[in-house]
């Protein structure tokens, strides 16, 4: 949850961007090198634990080593009224040139 809130805030305040980690087999080399190469969207989420879980999952079946949230929008309630949240991440990829060279 920790990770999500600072992921949240970074949205909204100009930092260096630091993804949230979903592989936990990664060196300091490879951190170092994370590279933002794709973005991938959701547009069905009911709350931002059900969004963020999305993230990990496109992320994951991506290949990615991490993603940053970069937009969050929410929408008119849907058909049983609930509000519908949509979002926008960066995919964050370990550069195998950098890692290894």
């Amino acid at each position: 949850m920790k990770e999500l809130v600072h992921d949240i805030m970074s949205i909204f305040s100009p930092q260096t961007i630091n993804p949230v980690l979903i592989r936990a087999d990664l060196t300091q080399q490879e951190i170092a090198s994370l590279q933002a190469s794709g973005v991938t969207k959701v547009s069905w989420a009911t709350s931002m634990e059900e969004l963020n879980d999305a993230f990990v999952q496109k992320a994951l079946a991506a290949g990615a080593a991490g993603y940053h949230i970069t937009d969050v929008e929410k929408h008119k309630p849907g058909h049983d009224e609930q509000h519908i949240l949509s979002g926008t991440a960066s995919l964050y990829f370990v550069s195998l040139k950098e890692a290894h060279g």
